[in-house]
């Protein structure tokens, strides 16, 4: 079935279209609320390691429950929890900013059930010749919102206080929530499970296992692993870079984040219009070379429109390089593993970036930001040289 007459593909591309323009609201809030409050790199790069930190300590047994439960219910609990616990931000961060950082923490925890559960779901509702053109639609919307939503919250804080971002986001989050009801869904039949712990801890280890025995799914994760590393780093800087450097504020930040958006925007339509004719492994890996180049000259960069130019490179690349993953982990592990590794992925690569952002953020009180931007972008290109030694990955 083609995509546009797909509905189930279009309900869940629409709402999360919406959804991810209040993430943009919200992830420019939490930290403008805890930079202007405490005035710290660390704290402001603490909130950032928050939203990664869940995926470490749940992204594995997250994997488990998708495996195991309907993903389209388990999608709309977690946008409704997610809903409310936005809500409530405002009113707690009053209160208590240690508050804030816990919200931040629930809300993220809540997104670890919803994101592997829409990767696993995808492949079910898409036929297998069209899988890369989806994931290249979904990257298209994704990184549309980082254009708009990214400039309406720059746009948005800079005038107004960070309560109506938080409210727009929760309202976003149920509209995902009733797109995915309107969804004609019926989840794939599964062999019956032991429900016990040890059923649970044993799921686990077949994930893990899936994982390790397959050399392409070790390589490509080591690769994103190295990049991930570079990456979490670069967001903490992005945001010092824009504020402190440049002194250009949150709507600095938003520039610059929606021009990384319009350089996703441009990678994913290449993709949509080239998907027949690519080699995965190819754009993996001169993709993440060309990222890793783009954040170390920023560095040489003196205003927002200059470092708008590798910003906008660095956003191109990364989506061909986002949605040739996906596709190859989608296509490479099995329906009934799907949420078993990719909740393992989830752990390792958030894991790795919520380290890297701590450490993003802690550096930056002590060496200069261009310093660091260099580092990372060094990391990054070395996890193209990861893929480029592999034959599975190169080749696949």
């Amino acid at each position: 079935m083609p995509l546009h007459r797909n509905a189930g593909f279009l309900l869940l591309w629409a709402g999360q279209f919406v959804s991810q323009i209040g993430d943009r609201l919200a992830a420019l809030a939490f930290p403008w609320l805890v930079y202007t409050s405490t005035g710290s790199a660390l704290g402001t790069g603490a909130v950032f390691a928050l939203y990664t930190l869940p995926y470490v300590l749940f992204g594995a047994f997250a994997g488990v429950v998708v495996d195991r439960l309907d993903k389209r219910r388990l999608m709309v609990a977690a946008d409704i929890i997610r809903a409310a616990l936005v809500v409530a931000v405002p009113f707690v961060a009053t209160r208590s900013l240690a508050a804030v950082f816990v919200l931040s923490f629930a809300i993220a925890t809540a997104g670890v059930f919803f994101e592997p559960a829409k990767l696993a779901m995808l492949p079910e509702i898409v036929m297998p010749g069209r899988l890369l053109r989806a994931n290249s639609l979904f990257s298209t919307s994704e990184n549309l919102t980082e254009i708009l939503g990214w400039a309406f919250a720059g746009a948005l804080l800079a005038s107004v206080s960070t309560s109506v971002a938080f409210r727009l986001d929760a309202v976003t989050f149920a509209v995902s929530a009733v797109a995915l009801l309107l969804m004609r869904y019926r989840a794939p039949a599964r062999a019956t499970a032991e429900r016990s712990a040890r059923a649970v801890w044993g799921e686990l280890r077949e994930g893990l296992s899936f994982l390790a025995r397959d050399r392409g799914l070790r390589a490509n994760t080591a690769m994103t692993v190295v990049c991930v590393a570079g990456l979490g780093a670069a967001y903490p800087l992005t945001f010092l870079f824009a504020v402190n450097v440049l002194d250009g504020g949150t709507g600095a930040f938003g520039a610059l984040e929606a021009v990384v958006g319009a350089g996703f925007l441009v990678g994913s339509l290449a993709l949509v219009a080239l998907a027949s004719r690519v080699r995965k492994g190819r754009v993996m890996i001169a993709g993440l070379a060309i990222m890793g180049a783009c954040l170390a000259l920023v560095a040489t960069t003196d205003s927002v429109w200059v470092a708008a130019v590798p910003f906008a490179i660095f956003g191109i690349a990364n989506a061909v390089v986002l949605i040739a993953i996906d596709t190859y982990l989608q296509q490479a592990v099995p329906a009934g593993m799907r949420g078993r590794v990719l909740g393992t992925r989830f752990t390792m690569t958030q894991g790795m970036y919520a380290i890297s952002v701590l450490a993003g953020g802690a550096l930056a009180g002590v060496i200069d930001v261009r310093i660091l931007f260099v580092v990372a972008g060094a990391i990054v290109a070395l996890s193209a040289l990861v893929g480029l030694l592999t034959r599975e990955v190169r080749e696949s």
